[in-house]
């Protein structure tokens, strides 16, 4: 399956979660605007910083993650652009490929995933990319589900 990636919205990305970004010129500040979403009691904040080789332009994706319990952050530093691939789950949980979405973020939009969304690992566009992530982890299998695709998909970038 190939697919095409289209710019990031905040409308676009609604139903899988938050585009975390500025609405214009001049200072802004945007309480809540992230749904930060820990479901274990147990679970602790885990703040990661990352560093993500270049793709492109056709990137393969053979493996989706999800994290059932927690939303999950990524804010990019130094204006890495940066490939967002998700997708709901089925009924029975499994990614619904049906409805994938890819999307280019700019360097300027950090995303924030609900819990339970399937999504690609983090992919830098144009450039090696660092980012910081957020997530509630408590150490067990259930903080990250992945699945490797039977067959990959192919992302690629630009009109």
């Amino acid at each position: 399956m190939i697919i095409r990636a289209v710019p990031l919205t905040t409308e676009v990305f609604a139903l899988f979660g938050q585009v975390i970004a500025g609405r214009g010129e001049g200072p802004e500040r945007h309480e809540f605007a992230a749904d930060m979403q820990n479901l274990r009691p147990g679970a602790r904040p885990n703040l990661t910083f990352m560093r993500v080789p270049v793709v492109g332009p056709a990137i393969p994706i053979a493996a989706l993650e999800r994290h059932p319990f927690s939303n999950q952050a990524f804010i990019p530093l130094s204006g890495t652009r940066h490939l967002v691939v998700v997708c709901r789950p089925t009924a029975e949980g499994e990614p619904d490929l049906r409805g994938i979405g890819a999307f280019e973020a700019s360097g300027s939009q950090a995303i924030n995933y609900n819990a339970n969304v399937w999504h690609a690992p983090r992919t830098a566009i144009g450039a090696p990319g660092e980012f910081v992530m957020f997530r509630w982890d408590d150490g067990s299998e259930d903080d990250t589900e992945l699945r490797v695709l039977e067959t990959p998909i192919t992302v690629e970038l630009g009109p």
